[in-house]
């Protein structure tokens, strides 16, 4: 095999075809065989892509994209409201399932009140735009969503770089920074599982700092709320400290069934500030918030309990073999299992692995660092013990390769 690997296209003689690998556009690629163009999306269809328990880049934690009570609850919803929202959340989009969906939102995560946006990025967008001002000092963690840093630029306040998940590195920023003269506030941005190498924040610590320094705690739950936690409160549960952040930022697609984004605050004047930055995009559509009112009901449910404890057994199920099998697996455990790979051959073992059947996410630069890409096997509690153990097979044999 070669030491590098061209830039794009890639191609590399698998099987009896020739697959070539093109860059998305973004910081993933995607196989392109034969006879298929480029720059035209293959649409991904469990019916012609094989079993659908051998795709790990489904973000569908619980596998409720296709519950039978979600299904149930859209079809009702369809018959009751339009399918799209009359108009934005402060001009006619405000519709009963949507501010049901809020208030269920603001207990499930025991904070004072929530607002719903249509996805998880325009939540980021909107809340920091409503409560960071010109001058704020915020430390972002590193695993961060990239909207936080993009926004946190735009609304004028300076970012501070945190390594990923470290309790010691945001320590010494607030200590420096609380010792600095400045205009704003301070503020800590962290993820709870950061979506590129699953570090897990020590939130309850960093609630204590903020606390002590006086600043507030904005944290993403995207990627835990719902698939974690006894209950499906996350890494906030895990750790106790459910209410204790200032801001709680999140998206409802990777685990509810359906797109669409919230933030939940602990001071009940913010939503007014939160109300208005609604102003500015589509509402929620009360159809996708009646699917999702129907997914808190599952997942605070006995199954909803089942489900986050097959999820969990197949995350560590598949970090056993894989470590066992003297894989680079990152991170801790989460429904999702981060496996680095040599730089110089990760799109080839990429195309190795699709060409055998497996779905799995590439994830390379500008996202990750161009010497440490890896795959981000994302796993479903519809996953059995057979396709975690086909899936750490199939892994350490290309990794080997």
């Amino acid at each position: 095999m070669p030491g590098s690997v061209p830039a794009s296209p890639v191609v590399i003689d698998l099987l009896t075809q020739s697959p070539h690998l093109h860059p998305r556009g973004d910081d993933r690629f995607r196989l392109v065989r034969p006879g298929q163009s480029a720059n035209r999306p293959t649409p991904f269809d469990p019916g012609t892509h094989g079993n659908p328990c051998r795709t790990f880049a489904v973000q569908d934690y619980l596998a409720l994209a296709d519950h039978p009570g979600l299904r149930a609850a859209t079809t009702a919803a369809l018959s009751q409201h339009r399918l799209c929202p009359a108009g934005t959340a402060t001009c006619l989009g405000l519709t009963v399932p949507v501010l049901a969906l809020e208030d269920r939102t603001a207990r499930f995560l025991h904070l004072s009140a929530a607002v719903v946006f249509p996805s998880g990025a325009e939540a980021i967008r909107a809340t920091l735009r409503a409560i960071l001002s010109p001058g704020d000092a915020v430390i972002v963690d590193a695993g961060a969503h990239p909207a936080m840093f993009e926004t946190v630029l735009t609304a004028g306040a300076r970012p501070h770089r945190s390594p990923p998940g470290s309790v010691e590195g945001v320590e010494r920023r607030l200590l420096r920074l609380s010792r600095t003269r400045r205009a704003g506030r301070l503020w800590v941005a962290v993820p709870a599982i950061s979506a590129h190498a699953s570090v897990m924040a020590d939130l309850a610590d960093l609630a204590a700092l903020c606390n002590r320094h006086g600043a507030g705690l904005i944290v993403d739950v995207a990627h835990d709320l719902g698939a974690m936690g006894q209950s499906g409160g996350g890494v906030m549960e895990i750790q106790g400290c459910l209410g204790r952040p200032s801001v709680v930022i999140g998206s409802f697609a990777k685990c509810f069934g359906a797109p669409g984004g919230f933030a939940a605050v602990q001071d009940p004047n913010l939503k007014a500030r939160l109300r208005d930055q609604q102003g500015t995009t589509a509402a929620l559509s009360p159809v996708l918030a009646a699917t999702i009112l129907a997914a808190f009901d599952i997942i605070d449910s006995p199954e909803g309990v089942r489900r986050r404890r097959r999820l969990h057994a197949n995350s560590l199920r598949l970090r056993n073999h894989l470590m066992a099998d003297g894989v680079r697996v990152m991170g801790q455990p989460s429904p999702l299992v981060p496996v680095r790979l040599p730089p110089g051959t990760a799109l080839a073992r990429t195309a190795l692995l699709q060409s055998a059947g497996l779905a799995v996410t590439l994830l390379g630069p500008p996202t990750v660092a161009l010497h440490a890409p890896r795959w981000r096997l994302q796993l479903s509690a519809d996953h059995g013990p057979a396709d975690i153990d086909g899936l750490a097979d199939m892994v350490r044999d290309v990794v080997r390769w």
